[in-house]
């Protein structure tokens, strides 16, 4: 709720499928390894450059080819706008590609909500699956709401989202009761929910093992789709 607002119609028609992870380089690891076994469209992912220094070695393990988009434009000190859309339109159709949503790691530096727009309008021209890592919701702005614009606005917008959320490093900091990870599925909900929590516990496998004693309680949380959504996993066999 903190990611996706209580009003969001993904929580409202109960759209939402969870599951636990360790930390925030759990939920990524967790999602790559859904998306490299389950994803439909293709095995890579375009992650900014610079990212978070673990990004390329979690994804590659997870089983992913990673590729990158420019972001960072070290001769004005800030986003490289037109760069990235020209790399996102250029990248293949269907990539998965990771999407800092709030407090950019590395550099610090955000799009603007309008240049998020845009960034959702060729997401979803290129059918590019979106994966969301959120570490740092409310230590941007100073508003969690703020902080998660792009989430909410890509939702709404009718796109499938895969969001990796810690708890660890945000506004409501859970020590020790880490993770969300959140992924959007079409078909009917409730074959959609009961295979895919099926397929999220596959993945999940050893990262889930050290909770024993923990008592985790943010969770991963798979997303299903709306009919207008442009781009969807495939609905297991």
């Amino acid at each position: 709720m903190l990611a996706y607002g209580s009003d969001s119609s993904a929580i409202k028609d109960d759209r939402l499928v969870i599951t636990q992870s360790i930390s925030g380089t759990g939920a990524l690891r967790i999602g790559g390894e859904f998306l490299a076994r389950f994803y439909p469209s293709g095995k890579r992912i375009f992650i900014p450059t610079p990212s978070w220094a673990n990004h390329n070695a979690v994804f590659k393990d997870s089983g992913l080819e990673v590729e990158k988009y420019r972001y960072y434009n070290k001769d004005t000190i800030g986003l490289d706008f037109d760069g990235m859309l020209a790399d996102l339109k250029a990248a293949p159709e269907e990539s998965i590609v990771l999407l800092h949503a709030c407090a950019h790691n590395p550099t610090g530096i955000d799009p603007s909500e309008d240049q998020w727009r845009k960034i959702s309008d060729v997401v979803k021209e290129k059918r590019h699956y979106p994966f969301f890592d959120m570490a740092y919701q409310g230590f941007a702005s100073g508003d969690t709401k703020r902080d998660a614009f792009a989430v909410r606005d890509f939702v709404q917008e009718g796109h499938q989202i895969c969001l990796a959320q810690s708890f660890a490093k945000n506004m409501v900091t859970l020590h020790g009761h880490r993770e969300a990870m959140v992924l959007k599925y079409s078909g009917t909900l409730r074959r959609a929910r009961r295979r895919l929590l099926h397929r999220v516990r596959i993945s999940r496998g050893e990262e889930t093992r050290g909770f024993a004693g923990q008592n985790p309680r943010p969770t991963t949380l798979f997303q299903s789709s709306s009919a207008r959504c442009p781009n969807r996993l495939r609905d297991p066999q």
